[in-house]
């Protein structure tokens, strides 16, 4: 069960290196720290620049390097905090949601190419990966 578990996470880390290594036209692609703040800006609108350097476990500095890039690229807005006029909250833009339209289409081209149309068992092993992401972030945040 161990080498299961451990081929699994090989598995995970080598199919997210090929997906990055694959040029996507038309797609306007991100620094690895870019992409995992504009992921979890995707999944969390609204989030605060607190929550979201806690959240992706990113040092405060390369977060705050990372959003600044992000919103001069016109991907992330900053609105104020309805509840703290002192705060901000986080979203995603039109642009940042067009951007990844395109890019997961190509994801789904990439990985449909891959498994010869089989995809099956697709909705399965996302629905594995995301309970497996969902505890490994609950056990890191504690």
């Amino acid at each position: 069960m161990e080498a299961d578990l451990a081929d699994l996470a090989e598995a995970i880390i080598g199919v997210g290196r090929e997906l990055r290594l694959r040029p996507y036209p038309d797609v306007v692609e991100l620094t690895a720290s870019e992409a995992h703040v504009m992921r979890h800006i995707d999944h969390h609108p609204g989030v605060t620049p607190s929550e979201l350097a806690r959240a992706t476990g990113l040092q405060r500095s390369n977060m705050s390097t990372a959003l600044r890039t992000l919103e001069n690229r016109g991907f992330v807005e900053r609105r104020t905090d309805p509840h703290d006029a002192r705060g901000v909250n986080l979203f995603p833009t039109r642009r940042a949601g067009e951007n990844l339209k395109r890019l997961r289409r190509q994801w789904a081209q990439q990985l449909s190419g891959a498994l010869g149309g089989d995809t099956k068992d697709a909705a399965a092993a996302t629905a594995l990966l995301a309970r497996v992401e969902a505890a490994l972030m609950a056990d890191r945040l504690g």
